[in-house]
C-alpha cells in the first residue's frame, strides 16, 4: 500500500467514524474558565485569556494538583545549599515566571524543607526540567543530578569534590 492510498483510507475511516478519530473528544472542545487562577480552556488547550460571560467554570488540572498536594514531579535539593539559597530561589522564580507566560498548567507549588533537604514540587514535568537545567547551567560542575521517575535530585557537591 502506498502512502497516498493509506491517507485516503484514513480519510474514509474518519468520515465513517468521526468520534473514534477525534483527538480529545467532544467534551474538551467547549470553552471554560478556571475560577481559581483565571486560565481559559478552548479546544483542549489551557491558555491565559479573558473569560467571557456564560463560560463554564472548571477547575484547571494545575489548581487541582495544588489543592490535592499531588505534585507531578519533585525537585529534591540537597548538600551545601545554604550559601546559595537566595540565588536558587531566584532561579526557580524566574523559570516559573517564564514558563507561566506560555503554559498555565506548569507551576511551582509550595517549597517544603526537611532537615538538610528542600523539596520543590511542581504541577508539571516541563517546569521541573527547566529549573534543573537552569541550576546546572549556573553551577556546572558544582552539582550532581540524579533523575528518577517522580523526583529529580540535585546535590550540591562540597568544594573539594568539584
Amino acid at each position: 500500500m502506498t502512502m497516498h492510498e493509506s491517507r485516503r483510507d484514513l480519510g474514509f475511516a474518519r468520515g465513517r467514524r468521526p468520534e473514534r478519530f477525534a483527538p480529545h473528544g467532544a467534551a474538551k472542545t467547549a470553552a471554560a474558565a478556571c475560577p481559581a487562577c483565571g486560565a481559559v480552556v478552548a479546544h483542549g488547550r489551557w491558555t491565559w485569556g479573558q473569560p467571557t460571560a456564560g463560560m463554564a467554570q472548571v477547575v484547571c488540572p494545575a489548581c487541582l494538583r495544588i489543592r490535592k498536594r499531588a505534585a507531578a514531579h519533585v525537585l529534591e535539593l540537597t548538600g551545601d545549599l545554604g550559601r546559595c539559597w537566595n540565588e536558587v530561589r531566584g532561579i526557580i522564580a524566574n523559570v516559573e515566571r517564564a514558563e507561566l507566560e506560555e503554559h498555565p498548567l506548569e507551576r511551582v507549588m509550595a517549597f517544603e524543607v526537611r532537615d538538610d533537604r528542600v523539596f520543590v514540587p511542581t504541577t508539571g514535568l516541563h517546569v521541573a526540567r527547566r529549573i534543573a537545567a537552569a541550576i546546572v547551567r549556573r553551577w556546572r560542575h558544582g552539582v550532581r543530578l540524579r533523575f528518577t521517575d517522580p523526583c529529580t535530585r540535585i546535590e550540591w557537591l562540597p568544594a573539594g569534590r568539584r
